[in-house]
């Protein structure tokens, strides 16, 4: 056509403008522009990949399996030499976050205070070897424990996305039906009108006591009840989240666990307080309190009012409790330092009951001297900090929110509950705590939250 001008390289060469365009480099093909004369359908338009963040299967198995002890122990392979199924896939769990690149938070004092805590375990171990004569379950012990406690690196290592949050948070939803079901019928079992003590059941803690588990229950419907009341969610989440919350208050309940029925009441008064919007609560507490004593079984309010401090007028338990506690201390004065090593108060060169002293605080006296009650004090500080400072930078609504007012409170039901027991150095207990602590520590390092799901 008269006063037509073809440039090089333009549509009547489109081979040639092909060719150009896949000899530029990967990073500049985003969308390449139309030669001059080329017509819009020669460009060729290549977007970015949309990368997944890679998922740690292994670790959500390990979760959904932590609490199932009537199911590891009596089902699962026991490999020999004090290691277990979970054991190994913890593990797995720890290789493959690795392996995919994993990162802990960056600057958390958590992470170092759980590095000096388990160091000094491990010295403290060594520790009692001069002080008992038979210490050769110590180091079975101190594993668990450290499996338990390490949970909160394994987890920072593998979510890399808000998605990643909300697989970990499923992955501890997903037991509690099976867990209640247990309950249940183990409560059916022995059900009773009035309290005694062969009502109490230990759920799928096989291997532990009712104490233990109600404690696991308790923080598992702490964490969930701040989500449910501080986060923006979908209808299907917020089903999810009562369906476990009632779950855990079933196994609480039944139980028959009096420093439970304390610890999830603190907890749970914790989290509505810190709530930005706990005037919405003040009519439903209200009524609550009116009911509650109403609906809940008789069996229950008699063992919550058997509780007494009054001399004389003490049951055996608490009596002997307070026996322990003095023994402890005495222990703790003769080896202020360093005590007389990890797991050794039960020994009867130590405590000529034989026991544990059921105090979590006075144990670490006895056992780890100053030092260990420094690092103890150091984790748990470091910890409630960590809560403190996401709940009050993070905004309303966000599961960065909801998670750290769901940590403060379980933060607080683990304080109370070590008062008259060992709630920390059981992993069936307290790795769901550090799976929650490890999801409010990486909160803030991940980008801004998608839309509520």
């Amino acid at each position: 056509m008269r006063g037509a001008h073809p440039e090089p390289g333009g549509s009547r060469f489109p081979l040639a403008a092909r060719a150009l365009r896949g000899a530029m480099p990967a990073a500049t093909r985003t969308r390449t522009p139309a030669l001059p004369g080329a017509t819009q359908s020669g460009a060729t338009v290549v977007r970015p990949a949309i990368t997944r963040a890679p998922r740690n299967w292994a670790l959500y198995l390990f979760l959904i399996l932590l609490p199932l002890q009537n199911i590891t122990a009596g089902y699962l392979p026991n490999i020999g030499g004090g290691f277990n199924f979970l054991n190994v896939m913890f593990l797995v769990s720890l290789f493959v976050a690795m392996a995919q690149g994993g990162k802990l938070a960056p600057n958390e004092p958590v992470n170092a205070w759980t590095a000096a805590y388990a160091g000094y375990m491990v010295l403290s171990m060594l520790v009692g070897f001069h002080f008992v004569d038979d210490p050769t379950n110590h180091f079975n012990q101190l594993k668990d424990h450290l499996v338990g406690l390490f949970v909160v690196y394994v987890v920072q290592m593998s979510v890399r996305d808000w998605n990643g949050v909300r697989l970990v948070v499923l992955a501890t939803l997903l037991p509690l039906p099976y867990i209640a079901k247990v309950v249940w019928n183990q409560h059916v079992s022995v059900a009773s009108q009035h309290y005694t003590d062969d009502l109490r059941i230990s759920g799928t803690f096989a291997l532990l006591g009712a104490n233990e588990f109600a404690a696991f229950c308790v923080t598992v419907a702490v964490v969930l009840f701040a989500l449910l009341l501080a986060c923006r969610l979908s209808r299907k989440w917020k089903l999810l989240l009562l369906g476990g919350i009632g779950c855990m208050i079933v196994g609480v309940l039944y139980a028959y666990s009096r420093t439970a029925y304390i610890s999830l009441i603190m907890g749970m008064v914790v989290v509505i307080m810190v709530w930005r919007g706990r005037l919405k609560l003040i009519l439903p507490l209200c009524l609550a309190v009116v009911v509650l004593p109403a609906v809940l079984p008789k069996s229950v309010i008699e063992r919550f009012d058997s509780t007494t401090v009054e001399e004389g007028k003490r049951d055996e338990s608490t009596e002997l409790r307070i026996e322990y506690w003095k023994i402890a201390w005495s222990n703790f004065l003769r080896n202020p330092v360093v005590g007389t090593g990890y797991h050794t108060f039960h020994h009867r060169e130590i405590n000529p009951y034989g026991r544990d002293t059921h105090n979590l605080y006075i144990r670490q006296l006895s056992e780890g001297g100053v030092l260990g009650a420094v690092v103890l004090l150091g984790i748990l500080l470091a910890v409630l900090r960590t809560a403190m400072r996401e709940a009050a930078q993070s905004k309303t609504g966000t599961w960065r929110y909801a998670l750290a007012l769901g940590l403060m409170g379980a933060w607080v039901s683990l304080i109370i509950s070590n008062l008259f027991g060992d709630r920390f150095t059981y992993y069936p207990v307290v790795a769901y705590f550090w799976a929650y602590v490890a999801l409010v520590m990486k909160a803030r390092h991940l980008p801004p939250e998608d839309p509520a799901r």
